[in-house]
């Protein structure tokens, strides 16, 4: 099954999305980017659901770590924040594949999950 790995600092955000994902895929979760970047090496997620401002480690530097660890670059990852245009598009060509603004309806960042998916 297709593993989706949810990182956002807040537990209820966490918890609202892995229930709208938990019927089609296997989630895993992360509380921070230096968090995020150990469950991506050990569990090699498809997709990665980052928020970009979390303590520890932000998304920004998370997703770069990812996507610079050779064993990694598969995974795509869809950024999850409040930023402006152009932070999005430095974002999306940086280091990320898609980018969804919040506050977001649920059934667009599912449909953004099942694209990057492949599904």
């Amino acid at each position: 099954m297709t593993k989706v790995l949810i990182v956002d600092d807040i537990e209820g955000v966490r918890r609202m999305l892995t229930y709208a994902l938990e019927d089609d895929y296997t989630i895993l979760e992360a509380c921070n980017g230096l968090e995020a970047v150990e469950v991506a090496e050990r569990d090699q997620p498809n997709v990665i659901l980052m928020d970009l401002d979390m303590p520890v480690m932000d998304g920004v530097e998370a997703s770069r770590l990812i996507k610079s660890n050779p064993r990694l670059t598969h995974i795509k990852i869809l950024a999850v924040s409040g930023q402006n245009n152009s932070e999005k598009s430095r974002l999306i060509v940086d280091s990320c594949d898609d980018f969804i603004e919040k506050p977001y309806e649920i059934p667009d960042l599912v449909n953004a999950v099942r694209r990057l998916a492949g599904v």
